[in-house]
C-alpha cells in the first residue's frame, strides 16, 4: 500500500475535482448532482466513521426527511448541496414531524460543497431528550471528512476512501486530474530557475502556511496555493497568475509589468520617461538580442515584422530587481520586433535617454547588453523559458549603453563610431526637441566621429 503522504495526495486531488464537478453543475443548474451524492457521500461516511449498516432511507416514504441511517450508531445523515442554515432548520422540522429523533439521536449533515463558517440560526434545535445535535460536528463538508482522515492516518482508510472517490469520478473526469499539481509543479519550477532558497521561499511564504514539509512537495504547494498566494509570487518575479495556476502555458501570459505604448520609440522624451521610471523602482535595465544576429546586416535588409519570416529577429529590454526572496525578477518592459528599423533606432533612443538620467541624477547608470542564442529568446517569447534563463544562465555580457553614447564633459554628448552614422539627424533632432522642453540644462548636440573608424566589434555588430 503507498505512504500515507501518497493516499492523502491522493485524496486531496480526487476531492478537489470531486467539489469543483459538484460546483460547475450546480451553478448550470443540474441538481442532479445531489442524487449521486447520496451513494458517495454513503460509502464515504461508511469509510470514515465505520457505520458498515449505513443505507440509504429516502426510498421509503416515512423517511423522506433524510437520506441515510445507521440503527447501529443512531445517527441519520442528510446529503446535500445547499449550505444554508435554513436547510438545517427545514431537515430538522421535518425529522421531528416523521418523529425519526425515536430511532436516531443524532443527526448528519453531508454537504457536497463547502459550508458555511458559522451556523447560528436560533431555529436550529440543539438539544431535545436524547437527540443532540452541535453544528460543528454535525455539519460536515467533503473536506471535513478529508481532515478526519488526516487526523487519524490509518492507510486503510485512506486508500478507500481514494478509490471510491476515484470510482465516482470515473474515466471521463480522471484524465483531468494529471493537472491537479501543476500550481505546485510550476511554483518549483519557479523558485528553481531562480535559485530561491528553501529557507527564504518558507520565511516569505509564512503567513499563507508555508513549511519546509509543504515546501518538498508539489502536491502539497498546490493545495496551499490560494489566489492570494499564487498573486504574491507572481507579483514577485513578474510572472502570469493564470501560468502559475496551470490556466495558460505561456509563463507571461498577459504580459505582467510590459510597457504598453511605444513612446520609448517615438520620441526621446518617452525613451527617457521609460527609463526614469524604471530607475525610480530601483530596477536596472539589460538590452537582449539574439547571439546570431548583427545590426549592420539588420540594416541591409529589408523590415521583417512577421514571426513566420526567416529573418524576423526580436529583443527584449528588461529591468532586474532583487525581491522579497532575496533573488533577482525580471520584468520585460519591451518585448518586440529587431528586424524592424523603428525598433532598433528606438533602441538607441534609450541610450541617449539613460545617459541624460545619469547627467540628471549624478549617479552612474548602465543599460547593459546580452547576447543569448536566438532559441532561448523565441523559447521566452512562446513563454516556455523565463528572462532569467536568458540572462544568468545563458546570455552573456557584451557592454552597455556607454560603448555607443556617453558624456564626457564640454556640453555635448558623444556617439561612438559603433552607432550608425544614418542616426546623426534623428538623434539631434530629438535631443533638441528634448532640451527645448526642459528647465535642466542638459547637452544639446550630440556629435559623431568626424573620420571614418573601424567598429570597435562592440555585441550590437
Amino acid at each position: 500500500m503507498d505512504s500515507i503522504q501518497t493516499l492523502t495526495d491522493r485524496v486531496a486531488i480526487y476531492l478537489a475535482a470531486y467539489k469543483n464537478y459538484v460546483d460547475i453543475k450546480t451553478k448550470a443548474g443540474l441538481l442532479d448532482s445531489a442524487i449521486f451524492g447520496e451513494s458517495l457521500a454513503r460509502d464515504l461516511v461508511k469509510i470514515a466513521f465505520g457505520y458498515k449498516d449505513l443505507a440509504n432511507l429516502n426510498l421509503k416514504k416515512s423517511f423522506t426527511a433524510v437520506d441515510l441511517g445507521s440503527s447501529e450508531a443512531a445517527c441519520a445523515v442528510q446529503v446535500t448541496l445547499t449550505t444554508s442554515a435554513d436547510k438545517i432548520v427545514e431537515t430538522q422540522q421535518l425529522f421531528f414531524k416523521h418523529h425519526l429523533n425515536d430511532t436516531y439521536n443524532r443527526l448528519m449533515f453531508i454537504i457536497l460543497r463547502d459550508k458555511t463558517s458559522r451556523y447560528q440560526n436560533r431555529h436550529i434545535v440543539r438539544q431535545a431528550g436524547s437527540f443532540s445535535f452541535d453544528p460543528d460536528k454535525d455539519i460536515l463538508d467533503l473536506g471535513d471528512l478529508f481532515n478526519l482522515l488526516v487526523v487519524e492516518a490509518e492507510p486503510a482508510k485512506l486508500d478507500a476512501f481514494a478509490k471510491r472517490l476515484e470510482n465516482e469520478l470515473g474515466s471521463t473526469i480522471r484524465h483531468n486530474l494529471q493537472g491537479a499539481d501543476l500550481p505546485g509543479e510550476h511554483l518549483q519550477t519557479l523558485f528553481d530557475r531562480h535559485n530561491v532558497k528553501t529557507t527564504d521561499a518558507v520565511q516569505v511564504l509564512k503567513p499563507f502556511g508555508m513549511t519546509r514539509e509543504i515546501f518538498s512537495n508539489k502536491m502539497s504547494i498546490a493545495e496551499l496555493a490560494s489566489r492570494d498566494l499564487v498573486r504574491f509570487v507572481a507579483e514577485q518575479f513578474w510572472v502570469s497568475e493564470d501560468w502559475i495556476d496551470g490556466t495558460y502555458d505561456h509563463i507571461y501570459s498577459g504580459g505582467p509589468g510590459l510597457e504598453r505604448a511605444t513612446d520609448w520609440r517615438r520620441s526621446l522624451r518617452g525613451a527617457y520617461e521609460l527609463v526614469k521610471r524604471v530607475r525610480s523602482n530601483g530596477e536596472t535595465l539589460s538590452l537582449i538580442i539574439p547571439a546570431e544576429s548583427s545590426l549592420d546586416a539588420l540594416d541591409a535588409m529589408e523590415d521583417a515584422v512577421d514571426q513566420e519570416d526567416d529573418s524576423y529577429e526580436y529583443f527584449v529590454l528588461v529591468a532586474r530587481k532583487k525581491n522579497d526572496f532575496a533573488v533577482d525578477s525580471y520584468r520585460s518592459v519591451i518585448s518586440d520586433t529587431l528586424s524592424y528599423r523603428k525598433c532598433r533606432d528606438g533602441i538607441f533612443l534609450l541610450f541617449v535617454a539613460m545617459e541624460l538620467y545619469e547627467i540628471e541624477t549624478q549617479k552612474t547608470n548602465y543599460i547593459d547588453i546580452f547576447k543569448t542564442p536566438r532559441a532561448l529568446l523565441k523559447g521566452c517569447n512562446m513563454g516556455d523559458k523565463f528572462l532569467v534563463e536568458l540572462v544568468d544562465h545563458s546570455g552573456h555580457c557584451v557592454g552597455n549603453h556607454k560603448d555607443f553614447v556617453y558624456y564626457a564633459g564640454g556640453g555635448q554628448l558623444r556617439a561612438t563610431q559603433d552607432v550608425p552614422s544614418r542616426l546623426a539627424p534623428f538623434l539631434q533632432e530629438y535631443l533638441t526637441e528634448f532640451v527645448s522642453r526642459r528647465p535642466f540644462s542638459f547637452p544639446a548636440t550630440i556629435a559623431f566621429p568626424t573620420a571614418a573608424a573601424p567598429r570597435r566589434g562592440t555585441g550590437l555588430w
